[in-house]
């Protein structure tokens, strides 16, 4: 009798133990069944097709001596705005824009022209110039090796356009030392030409 109760009470045990684990397996896996059905941007659509643009970060330095690598590339330039804004068109819609860098090391510098519309230009507010900072500009755009649309030019056509820093203007100040070199050359130049009249005096 006694062993038909612990047989009974094992087989009572088993089956509490058999339905935990079962119970724990199921709650294990819970977090896992939403992660992947509710993540839509893991989802592979076999019908998209493959995306092989991508943005050069790149310096105006490097494409000053670029080669056909760069050519008709999305790129992203940060230079100084110098020189003018040029009328491209007969309607005046677009700008060619000059773009600075001078390397702080080897002190190289380099251009690029760009190709912006005019409401993007008019955000420029100072040229960079004699006494002048130019607007620094970061320019994202198509560059062109050879461009097919302006003779041959090697140009960037701006799709977008941030200012990273506005232009600063620098007045001239007097500066009283530079005065002393030609203020002594005009001292010893006169006392020279008396020094010649007086000798010529005496001689008479």
């Amino acid at each position: 009798m006694r062993a038909n109760r612990a047989t009974t009470q094992q087989q009572w045990l088993a089956c509490i133990g058999a339905c935990l684990c079962a119970v724990t397996l199921a709650f294990a896996c819970l977090p896992l069944a939403p992660a992947y059905a509710e993540d839509d941007d893991n989802v592979v659509d076999e019908q998209q097709l493959p995306d092989s643009s991508f943005v050069y970060d790149t310096s105006i330095m490097a494409l000053a001596g670029a080669n056909s690598s760069f050519d008709n590339q999305t790129v992203q330039v940060v230079g100084e705005v110098i020189g003018d804004a040029i009328n491209a068109d007969w309607d005046g819609s677009h700008k060619w824009v000059t773009l600075f860098e001078k390397d702080g090391k080897t002190g190289q510098t380099a251009t690029v022209s760009v190709f912006m519309t005019s409401e993007t230009a008019a955000r420029i507010d100072t040229f960079g110039a004699y006494g002048k900072t130019g607007t620094t500009l970061q320019v994202r755009g198509t560059f062109h090796l050879v461009c097919p649309e302006h003779e041959g030019l090697s140009d960037l056509h701006a799709s977008h356009v941030s200012i990273v820093r506005k232009g600063t203007v620098k007045p001239d100040e007097l500066d009283p030392k530079a005065f002393v070199p030609g203020a002594v050359c005009l001292a010893v130049g006169l006392l020279v030409m008396f020094a010649y009249y007086r000798l010529r005096e005496r001689q008479r």
